[in-house]
């Protein structure tokens, strides 16, 4: 066994025995120890699955007996093999431990139904806007995660070099460099537009950089990532009701339309890939709005019993 593995075990006999105390455990540090490498997981299950074992560590850990060279049974050095059985001893304990932790909530969602927007601030100056229909997912006690399910947010970041604050998105992560970025992840895929500053996409493996006036798209079906150009002035406009759009599919218009007015809007599936480009003003009262807009896509839009549709001039699409 390598010392590092040893060292793991070591880590991981630790928080068995630290954890069996529910008044003095560190739940918090167990789950930052558990999340700081995928290897600590598996050698903590390994101890926790350790029942074969138990009987024989028990033996050998055993309190020493008085005996004519110990007469007073002075506490005795019991070496690697004995620390493990009083690790073992534990298993009774954190069987019941392990199943606590991951059901008690270490993190915390936020979410908003379409319509709707909400606008967190972090401890450490760090502000997250969520638009309607979205759903945000946050560490207890750590500032510098966040996890956007579903929908979009906004992330204006305090930087901070030593400590970055990462945004996990699906089995992606989006990495600040000081920066403010909005996020939206929908059925087409990922998108990151950067106003300022700089992210990373995934560091460590593809790390792409995405800079202010840069937007990264990845493709729904995660298999490609593409980076262009954006307004930096556009980027989470929607916070001011204004969507803005350079050659985007009326699927993400029409997704777009639903998240920040709390109707669905729906798109026939000839028009659904037809690209536009331009500004769309939210506000008013629906029965305006939706027609103008209607007309700023060139599109028939009709009013459906829970919603509205999009579709081309010439039939439905249905």
């Amino acid at each position: 066994m390598s010392q590092i593995d040893e060292a793991r075990r070591e880590e991981a006999a630790a928080w068995f025995i630290q954890l069996r105390d529910p008044a003095t455990a560190d739940w918090e540090g167990f789950t930052a120890w558990l999340e700081r490498d995928p290897a600590n997981n598996g050698a903590y299950e390994a101890i926790a699955l350790a029942d074969g074992d138990y009987a024989s560590l028990v033996e050998q850990a055993a309190p020493p007996q008085p005996s004519n060279d110990n007469p007073a049974g002075e506490p005795r050095r019991l070496g690697r093999v004995a620390g493990w059985a009083t690790a073992a001893a534990a298993v009774m304990v954190a069987a019941v431990s392990y199943p606590l932790l991951t059901g008690s909530p270490a993190t915390y969602a936020v979410e908003t139904a379409a319509g709707q927007r909400n606008t967190i601030r972090l401890d450490d100056g760090t502000r997250i806007d969520i638009n309607g229909d979205s759903k945000v997912t946050l560490r207890k006690d750590d500032n510098r995660f966040a996890s956007l399910e579903r929908g979009e947010a906004t992330f204006t970041v305090t930087h901070d070099a030593k400590n970055p604050f990462s945004v996990k998105v699906g089995d992606d992560v989006i990495q600040d460099v000081g920066t403010v970025f909005n996020i939206v992840r929908d059925a087409d895929g990922m998108e990151t537009a950067v106003s300022s500053g700089v992210v990373v996409y995934n560091p460590g493996d593809e790390a792409v950089r995405v800079a202010a006036g840069q937007v990264l798209r990845l493709s729904a079906d995660g298999k490609t990532v593409t980076v262009g150009a954006v307004d930096p002035a556009g980027v989470a406009s929607w916070r001011k009701d204004r969507l803005v759009y350079d050659n985007v599919t009326l699927a993400r218009v029409a997704a777009d339309l639903s998240r920040n007015l709390g109707t669905p809007v729906r798109i026939s599936p000839d028009i659904a890939a037809r690209p536009f480009s331009g500004v769309i003003l939210l506000g008013g009262d629906q029965a305006a709005l939706l027609p103008r807009i209607g007309a700023m896509l060139d599109v028939t839009i009709t009013h459906e019993v829970d919603g509205w549709r999009l579709s081309s001039h010439s039939g439905d699409g249905r």
